[in-house]
């Protein structure tokens, strides 16, 4: 008789564990949709902090000095 209410209690359990688990796939499936995992803000962040805060990357050649005929 102690098997047939354990059984008894174990289905139920095991279906709302299930559902449980499909719905929160469900929701992180919709986060990723919704946000992505590209973040420009957090890389420009990353390489501010390696740079130096207002130093570019790439440093560029000075153009050639003007000058009148």
């Amino acid at each position: 008789m102690g098997s047939v209410s354990a059984s008894g209690l174990f289905m139920p359990v095991l279906f709302l564990l299930v559902l449980a688990l499909v719905l929160f796939s469900c929701v992180l499936r919709k986060r990723r949709q919704m946000e992505g995992s590209y973040q420009p803000s957090a890389e420009e962040r990353k390489q501010a902090k390696n740079n130096g805060a207002e130093r570019p990357g790439l440093t560029l050649p000075l153009p050639k000095e003007e000058r009148l005929i």
